[in-house]
């Protein structure tokens, strides 16, 4: 079992960036043996003195300091260790002080004298070197700048004095400041995996591949990009560019949101958001084109969508303290224009929001399986049925249940939807039904029964936390879409029409199963469904569109 000692020097102790990375790295570790012991030191909450220099450890008590404070036991557990991680932030081109005092400190591991080690270089040998040679050291660090260069080369020089050359390793974050940014989880996140891979990798072969560190010393954003949007961070007034922000108060937010643009949430989309903030005033565009994002303030393009918000609600959404679609539908703020750059918006094209549906659901990943291509086949058992049955009970019952199964089967398992599983489950039924008294009943009386269990099964649905269509009509509505209250109550209500609808198919066939027309009346009410579906695609985007407006 390997003894791993995780060596936190940040002041900010469990909220420093580095420890976010070393804890990465650590997961990784245990992923590879989950026998791995790792003991996680914050130095900032150690009473660990300073190192005198006056070499008690050496003379008097050999291998022992002269101070008796928590030192004593951290050695121990140093000595002890096979690996160490040093995690410290870059303070002033340098590790912390904190950990400057615990590296001081480890001097009780030297012997005194002083070998010539070769090539005009000189050192103390170990006291214990069956335990000192084998150690293995591993720096991880994070700075504010966005490149190594003239920053760590102190740093690194001080851990190849005391561990040798090539003789251990490290990850460092270039653009750290960054980690603590949540809109931003979309650049750092993938960044945070490989850090997970890279202890994986460590834990097997005690050292990094080339391709590792290659991933991991890439910034995270283009250095003239970080270098405007960490300089307005400060909040602090740069005198040699006092009149960049032309004045503007929101110009600076705008351009750490401009920071967060992810091009992978919607592929090749050109269109024009603008942002019009209605209590400071502002109108800000973004220009979204070949997978770029440019920022306005003024020369405005015709905006493809335009969302009128104060800038604290922007805000409060980006952060993810209130869920988005919620406070629009309470008319908090408002949107105009195409809603499927808005829909890009809840996805997380500047940064992830906060939506959440009224219940924990299992999200339903979009296939083709869950479209309304996927859709229209699932209603292929009931259109046959509702087509047959006046030639053959048994037809028009068998025949969909077949189609059913089949379909039910292609999809199997988790994948089943709730009208998929409810189709099958009605026609189980119906065939159990004509089989056994089949010869006691007309066709129509099978297809009559089928419009009432499409109303029924289609108002049940209203009462789930995701209605019928929404299993379908989400695909084109973006990853986020199940998690929309506005989207979830859009559906929500067209299937309370398409419960009516069908009580009224069923209505229809009853009444003309009592006319000359009874050799129709499976087939006639059918008819009413087209004029429905037209109806429904218009309603999908006036609805939403309606809500998003101003009051």
């Amino acid at each position: 079992m390997r003894k791993v000692l995780l060596l936190n020097g940040s002041h900010k102790a469990a909220k420093s960036y580095t420890m976010i990375i070393a804890e990465q790295f650590a997961s990784g570790l245990l992923e590879f043996d989950s026998e791995t012991e790792i003991e996680t030191v914050d130095l900032i909450r150690k009473n660990i003195n300073a190192c005198t220099g006056c070499h008690t450890c050496w003379t008097t008590t050999p291998g022992e300091c002269v101070f008796q404070d928590d030192m004593t036991e951290l050695f121990h557990q140093y000595e002890e260790a096979d690996i160490v991680i040093w995690a410290s932030p870059l303070y002033h081109y340098g590790i912390s002080s904190a950990m400057k005092k615990f590296m001081e400190r480890t001097q009780p591991a030297l012997l005194p004298f002083i070998d010539n080690e070769g090539g005009g270089t000189y050192g103390h040998p170990f006291r214990n070197p069956e335990k000192m040679e084998a150690k293995k050291h591993i720096l991880i660090s994070t700075c504010g700048f966005p490149s190594t260069k003239n920053n760590y080369e102190g740093v690194e020089e001080q851990f190849n004095n005391l561990f040798g050359k090539e003789k251990w390793e490290k990850i460092i974050c270039v653009e750290g400041e960054l980690l603590g940014i949540q809109q931003l989880d979309n650049l750092t996140g993938p960044y945070l995996d490989l850090v997970k891979i890279a202890g994986r990798e460590y834990g097997e072969n005690l050292s990094l591949s080339e391709k590792i560190k290659e991933g991991l010393s890439k910034p995270f954003v283009e250095t003239p990009t970080y270098l405007q949007t960490t300089n307005l961070s400060w909040g602090v007034d740069d005198t040699r560019m006092k009149d960049s922000d032309g004045g503007l108060i929101a110009w600076h937010y705008m351009k750490e949101v401009q920071t967060a643009f992810n091009p992978k949430v919607r592929p090749k989309m050109n269109a024009v958001l603008q942002i019009d903030f209605t209590d400071i005033k502002e109108r800000y565009q973004f220009v979204i084109k070949d997978e770029t994002c440019t920022l306005l303030r003024n020369d405005f393009a015709r905006e493809t969508t335009a969302i009128s918000i104060n800038l604290t609600t922007l805000e409060r959404i980006l952060e993810g303290k209130i869920d988005a679609a919620q406070s629009l539908m309470e008319k908090k703020y408002a949107v105009v224009g195409d809603m499927r750059v808005f829909n890009a918006f809840l996805d997380g094209l500047f940064g992830p929001v906060n939506l959440s549906a009224d219940k924990k659901k299992r999200l339903i990943p979009i296939s083709f399986k869950n479209t309304p291509y996927w859709f229209f086949l699932a209603m292929c058992p009931w259109v046959f049925c509702f087509l047959l049955a006046d030639y053959s009970p048994l037809i028009g019952v068998v025949i969909p249940l077949m189609i059913s199964g089949v379909l039910c089967g292609i999809k199997r398992g988790t994948d089943l939807v709730y009208f998929e599983r409810a189709t099958l489950l009605i026609f189980s039924l119906m065939g159990l039904t004509v089989v056994t008294f089949g010869a006691d009943y007309q066709g129509n009386t099978f297809a009559i029964i089928g419009y009432f269990a499409l109303a029924i099964i289609w108002a049940i649905s209203t009462l789930k936390t995701i209605p019928l269509t929404a299993d379908y009509t989400h695909y084109f509505n973006g990853r986020n879409a199940l998690k929309n209250v506005l989207f979830l109550r859009t559906n929500r209500l067209l299937c309370y029409i398409w419960s009516l609808v069908f009580l009224a198919q069923a209505g229809i066939a009853l009444w003309l199963n009592t006319t000359v027309l009874i050799n129709f009346a499976a087939i006639i009410p059918i008819l009413l469904s087209v004029p429905t579906f037209v109806f429904s695609l218009w309603f999908l985007k006036w609805y939403p569109s309606d809500m998003a407006k101003p009051k």
